[in-house]
């Protein structure tokens, strides 16, 4: 197994959605609106369909459900043939930003299902050769912006697998991977993110005593990774993390960072170095077990899902200094049924309108963000039925 250099420590921990743009029957996750044809994400586009799919993690096998969301209301419905088959444990979601393909990580099966999206009907067609292997445990994954590579780590290890991806969607495995990322005896990685411009990826692994962030600089020809001279160290222990659509930030959630309470830490985003810099203020207080993190299309907002707390916690986001002001009458109910409703994932539309959050009540709550506020109110009909059982991972396709 090759090796991945570690890198002295200087002083974080750690998933996300990304956007579909549907142009001439072509699907664009970044259009070229910046340089390098995908610096800058579409935000006016979104002339077709919007999707919203779910990884679910119990059934026997497991399932992803797909579902429309209309790009007015919010409101969803079932796409026909939802959920599709997956593997045993379905955790983790990824969607392919250049053509449209869908990725979900099966943790107890130790593999990954890869999917073309209909983009007509968002119905799910599985890819030749899938499911592709990978290793127990995997639990989050990552495509570069140019849809050549995706990247995989796993909550059994601090291994980090590369794939090469064809055309038609289906993975390889490049050789001498999977590369290790930290030595440090009983490590294991919580996330994978990459930033919207492909050129940085961040793992975030370590035990539970702690978590720490390791960057990469992302070859997006070969797919090579280049360790980064800096390794941050979260507070608490890490759990997941996303950059907003324009990557000037990324934003990590931990758990037990204030007490038994969870924190959210922000870090801005140097794209041509990939530094980045705690920003004012951080770590900031969130709820129990947070277990995801999303930033509206604006990037104005901040939305936390709280799972031990069936909250939502909603910031401002000053994405120059990094700092985080909460929301007025934050946290928000996530509005799941049942007894046991707490959110498990979260995902926003690229528009700033809407947010939607899977529960472990085996529904969607969706939520129209007030645009002046960043306020929370739950649409008509919320929540709406998810299809699959235990849903624990969310994205959102335009």
């Amino acid at each position: 197994m090759g090796r991945v250099t570690t890198i002295p420590s200087r002083a974080i921990s750690f998933g996300r959605a990304v956007s579909l743009c549907t142009t001439l029957g072509l699907a664009l996750f970044f259009l070229h609106c910046g340089s390098n044809n995908h610096a800058v994400p579409c935000l006016t586009c979104q002339i077709g369909p919007h999707y919203v799919f779910t990884a679910n993690a119990t059934g026997g096998p497991s399932t992803v459900s797909a579902l429309t969301s209309d790009a007015t209301t919010g409101a969803m419905a079932s796409i026909t043939g939802s959920p599709f088959g997956t593997g045993l444990g379905s955790v983790a979601l990824a969607t392919s930003p250049a053509s449209g393909h869908l990725y979900v990580a099966n943790r107890l099966s130790g593999d990954i299902s890869a999917f073309t999206i209909d983009l007509n009907t968002g119905g799910l067609n599985a890819i030749a050769g899938s499911a592709f292997v990978a290793e127990p445990g995997v639990n989050s994954l990552a495509v570069e912006a140019g849809g050549r590579f995706l990247y995989a780590v796993s909550g059994n290890s601090a291994n980090l697998w590369t794939f090469s991806i064809d055309a038609s969607g289906a993975l390889a495995r490049i050789t001498g991977t999977p590369t290790l990322i930290t030595t440090q005896p009983g490590a294991a990685s919580s996330s994978v993110v990459i930033d919207p411009t492909g050129h940085y990826l961040y793992a975030a692994t370590g035990t539970s005593f702690g978590t720490t962030l390791f960057g990469f600089r992302l070859d997006s020809t070969t797919g090579a990774l280049t360790p980064l001279g800096f390794a941050p160290v979260l507070y608490g222990v890490g759990n997941k993390s996303a950059f907003d659509l324009s990557g000037k930030v990324l934003l990590v959630t931990g758990a037990n960072v204030f007490g038994t309470a969870g924190g959210v830490e922000v870090f801005t985003f140097n794209s041509s170095t990939g530094d980045l810099v705690l920003g004012l203020g951080s770590p900031v207080q969130v709820g129990d077990n947070p277990t995801g993190v999303a930033v509206d299309g604006t990037g104005k907002y901040v939305y936390v899902p709280n799972t031990s707390d069936a909250t939502i916690s909603a910031f401002s986001l000053d994405s120059a200094s990094g700092a985080l002001t909460a929301v007025s009458g934050s946290p928000f109910p996530s509005g799941g049924k049942g007894t046991i409703n707490g959110p498990m994932g979260i995902a926003a539309d690229t528009t700033g309108h809407f947010v939607f959050l899977c529960n472990a009540s085996n529904d969607i709550s969706v939520f129209s963000i007030n645009s002046g506020s960043g306020a929370l109110s739950a649409i008509a009909g919320s929540p709406f039925p998810d299809g699959g059982h235990a849903p624990v991972a969310i994205v959102f396709v335009p």
